[in-house]
């Protein structure tokens, strides 16, 4: 039974000249705002051109939005091919974060080959500090009521309102807190990335490649606790797109350390 957590969340902060702001809207910048402060810190630190960051802040937030929304639609394309018209309410939660990745990592490579910078470098100044961002932006889907698993005893269970509940589970009241559970991962994960970073023993580029697989092995043992029928051999599809993320970064990873070892090409 559940003793740490009984309430139903407001996701409803204040209003503002009748207009709901939502807690999910507000911790999404918050997370935004701190992680755009400690990348700019480290550019300086690393004594990279701050201005590419100012520049690609405005880039990611649209395409990586985009990008999440795109990929929530199209995985919940059975509720959206009927309500069109809930597809541009991002506000109101919806966010696939493979699919803010994808749009993240698309725009960085343009905007790298049009400035003619090192696109692994930018990458590794942003990947130390991307977990915690991940980590204080998963707390807005507590307040959407979001991202939670299967049903659950525990005591550190959470509550989800009936019209929340997956079809066939209207029956059950608590269940796993998933964006928890991610939450706290994805804090160790920052931990590993600024230890690694202040080894300075990576070359460049493995930084990134070293936090793709820890997330996508975060991200694939979730899922098992994720209400989502199977698609193909026992796995979800956010369990096949996280293998996807584990293997290639892996082989670049493997085929980088390959260069380095035998010393024929320096990672750029």
């Amino acid at each position: 039974m559940n003793i740490l957590h009984s309430a139903y969340p407001n996701y409803v902060a204040f209003s503002l000249f009748g207009l709901d702001i939502r807690w999910y809207g507000i911790i999404l910048a918050l997370a935004i705002l701190i992680g755009f402060i400690l990348i700019l810190k480290i550019a300086k630190e690393k004594q990279v051109d701050t201005n590419h960051f100012y520049n690609l802040f405005f880039l990611f937030v649209f395409f990586g939005l985009v990008g999440g929304r795109l990929g929530h639609v199209i995985a919940e394309w059975s509720y959206y091919c009927t309500n069109l018209l809930q597809i541009p309410r991002i506000w109101e939660g919806g966010l696939a974060i493979h699919g803010v990745i994808i749009g993240s990592i698309i725009t960085l490579f343009l905007y790298s080959r049009y400035k003619k910078i090192s696109f692994w470098l930018i990458s590794d100044i942003i990947i130390v500090i991307l977990p915690l961002m991940q980590a204080i932006g998963r707390w807005g889907n507590y307040f959407n009521q979001e991202i939670f698993g299967t049903p659950s005893n525990s005591a550190w269970s959470i509550p989800i309102a009936q019209i929340n509940r997956p079809a066939g589970f209207e029956s059950y009241e608590f269940f796993h807190p998933l964006f928890l559970y991610e939450s706290g991962l994805m804090l160790l994960v920052f931990l590993i990335m600024v230890l690694l970073f202040r080894s300075k023993k990576l070359k460049t580029g493995q930084l990134t490649l070293v936090y793709f697989i820890l997330f996508s092995v975060v991200r694939f043992c979730l899922e098992f606790l994720r209400i989502e029928a199977p698609v193909v051999w026992w796995l979800n599809l956010g369990q096949w797109v996280s293998l996807l993320f584990f293997v290639m970064p892996l082989i670049i990873l493997l085929r980088k350390s390959g260069q380095i070892r035998k010393g024929k090409v320096p990672v750029q």
